[in-house]
């Protein structure tokens, strides 16, 4: 099978850990490459929204990942990206260091507030300096990631940005968090052709993880956005079910899936296609 994670924060764990990459004690290994045909990894950086001295310390988990990541599998092509936008410290030029690093996509805020805008936790809306953020990444060709975003930031951040995407958020219609989509929330990023991440964490998408995966791709499906979901995982960001709890247990997901009755072409969209249909717009 082909699997495609628009979310991990194994670089974090890795650092703070001293682990390394392809044998290791977290959700997501090297290892983990004998299971796909074709895997494609999102590698998070998380900056937390007031941590001290974030781009130096984005460097540090940057330089340390990329040493520990030099001979990956051939199946495996990494994906960099950077959860949280007080990276940039102010500083639009940091944009232009994030695409030479080859970051494919920023989340704007994590769940506080930075310069540019608010995520779920505050009332804080986009800012004038995450306006012009936007209008950059549009040019650089950085997905906008409007994952932690609360509503008032979402709806401002969506309508100028050109390559938005939610790496790990499920429906709000399946589960009542502030944290995922409402119906409106989805469709906008739809119709700007962004995909969404269905998280795997059973607090946002269901407590038996399995089922709750199934109803978020059934219901955005009936919403008529089988093109535009994919899986955002959030391996080693937060505490999974048992289950699913890493990513050599995907394909227990997947088939599970099948058996349910999913078709294969939809499977197939979602745990990959869509996602790398995406991504090229990024190059």
């Amino acid at each position: 099978m082909d699997f495609f994670d628009l979310h991990s924060d194994t670089p974090y764990e890795c650092y703070t850990k001293s682990e390394e990459f392809y044998v290791n004690q977290l959700a997501v290994s090297g290892e983990a490459s004998k299971c796909f045909e074709n895997w494609v990894q999102t590698f998070a950086i998380w900056i937390k929204d007031d941590v001290k001295n974030p781009f130096e310390l984005y460097k540090k988990i940057y330089n340390d990942f990329k040493e520990k990541t030099r001979n990956l599998p051939l199946n495996l092509k990494p994906v960099l990206a950077v959860e949280g936008g007080a990276v940039l410290e102010n500083d639009l030029d940091r944009l232009e260091i994030l695409k030479e690093d080859k970051i494919k996509f920023l989340t704007l805020t994590w769940n506080g507030e930075n310069e540019i805008a608010g995520g779920v936790d505050t009332a804080k809306g986009l800012t004038d300096f995450g306006k012009n953020v936007i209008d950059k990444m549009n040019r650089l060709k950085i997905g906008a990631d409007l994952s932690h975003l609360n509503e008032k930031s979402f709806f401002a951040a969506v309508e100028k940005a050109e390559f938005p995407i939610c790496t790990h958020s499920s429906s709000r219609e399946i589960i009542n968090h502030k944290r995922n989509l409402t119906d409106v929330q989805a469709k906008l990023i739809a119709e700007k052709g962004g995909v969404i991440g269905i998280c795997l964490y059973p607090e946002f998408t269901g407590e038996d993880i399995y089922d709750g995966v199934y109803k978020n791709i059934c219901y955005f499906c009936e919403l008529g956005l089988e093109d535009n979901i994919a899986i955002g995982s959030d391996f080693d960001g937060c505490e999974m079910d048992k289950k699913l709890c890493k990513t050599t247990q995907i394909p227990l997901l997947y088939k599970f899936l099948f058996e349910k009755g999913l078709a294969k072409e939809i499977i197939h969209k979602v745990f990959y296609k869509n996602a790398l249909n995406y991504i090229a717009k990024l190059d």
